[in-house]
């Protein structure tokens, strides 16, 4: 727990903890789960910003002053701490992250980059988007761990707001998994760019749930596991949204020797969304640079 962290999310902590063993096993958690723990390594870097256009604070602080916001949406929507075993390890073990947060209504037209580093084994990005507003983030993470390491972002978007997100991160530790969740509401145009050039043992979580009609999801995966590198890569889609329609488009680069596992495209739970993949090697006339 951090020093003086509110009740509220001591006793969710504490939720977590207890029904754990209840929930579904996510495959492969045994790699993360027997040193789930908070290492309380040094942080910094962390965006602060207080104005019209956006806030922002480390979650340290956010869960305090931004309480009514994270009580009803950390790990609740976007990506869910009670789906598993591994999810509700790491909603225990949070020792680190970002919140943002952007009202209705706005349009930001500086990208908001954030670009922390420091030591973690449970680093939580939590980022949410008012309806109607228009932004461009970026995520610059340098995070090392001597344990395995679970990152995850988690992204809110209210109904007609438009959002790019970048995320390009710098992670080491002998185990990775670097999750990217999202939630869309109603007409909400979202597209997300996401860069993985690590040489070790990656999981890779790309996930959305359209739950509004009219809504959109354009998502670019860039993976890279130069010689050594091992990935599992898991694309994801869900939601109930009528009109509702995702793209996923990878560039996989395996020409150094690295392996890439990559996971089919489609609706977890057989919802009829429009879904459409692509995948672009360095063979492929319209990979970048050709």
């Amino acid at each position: 727990m951090w020093a003086g962290e509110p009740a509220w999310l001591t006793k969710k902590r504490q939720l977590a903890q207890v029904i754990q063993g209840r929930l579904p096993k996510f495959s492969g958690q045994e790699r993360w789960l027997p040193w789930q723990i908070k290492t309380g390594g040094y942080q910094e870097n962390w965006l602060v910003h207080q104005g019209r256009d956006f806030m922002a604070a480390p979650l340290t602080q956010a869960v305090d002053n931004y309480s009514t916001f994270l009580q009803e949406n950390l790990m609740e929507k976007g990506i869910s701490w009670h789906d598993n075993q591994l999810f509700a390890a790491h909603l225990a073990n949070i020792d680190g992250g970002q919140f943002i947060y952007v009202p209705s209504n706005r349009q930001v037209v500086v990208p908001i980059t954030f670009a922390p580093r420091g030591m973690m084994t449970n680093p939580q990005n939590i980022i949410i988007v008012g309806a109607n507003s228009e932004v461009t983030l970026v995520e610059k993470m340098v995070v090392k761990s001597a344990q395995p390491l679970f990152a995850d972002t988690e992204i809110l978007v209210g109904a007609n707001a438009r959002v790019h997100f970048k995320q390009n991160n710098q992670l080491r530790a002998p185990v990775i998994f670097q999750g990217l969740s999202l939630y869309q509401a109603r007409g909400a145009s979202v597209r997300t760019d996401q860069t993985m050039e690590n040489d070790g043992d990656v999981t890779i979580k790309l996930s959305n749930f359209l739950d509004g009609d009219s809504s959109q999801w354009t998502a670019r995966a860039m993976l890279n596991p130069h010689k050594y590198g091992r990935y599992h890569f898991l694309p994801q889609v869900d939601g109930f949204g009528k009109g509702s329609q995702a793209s996923l488009t990878t560039y996989l680069d395996q020409d150094e020797g690295g392996t890439v596992l990559a996971e089919p495209f489609k609706p977890t739970s057989g919802e009829p969304l429009m879904t459409n993949e692509r995948v672009i090697t360095p063979q492929d006339s319209d990979w970048p640079g050709v």
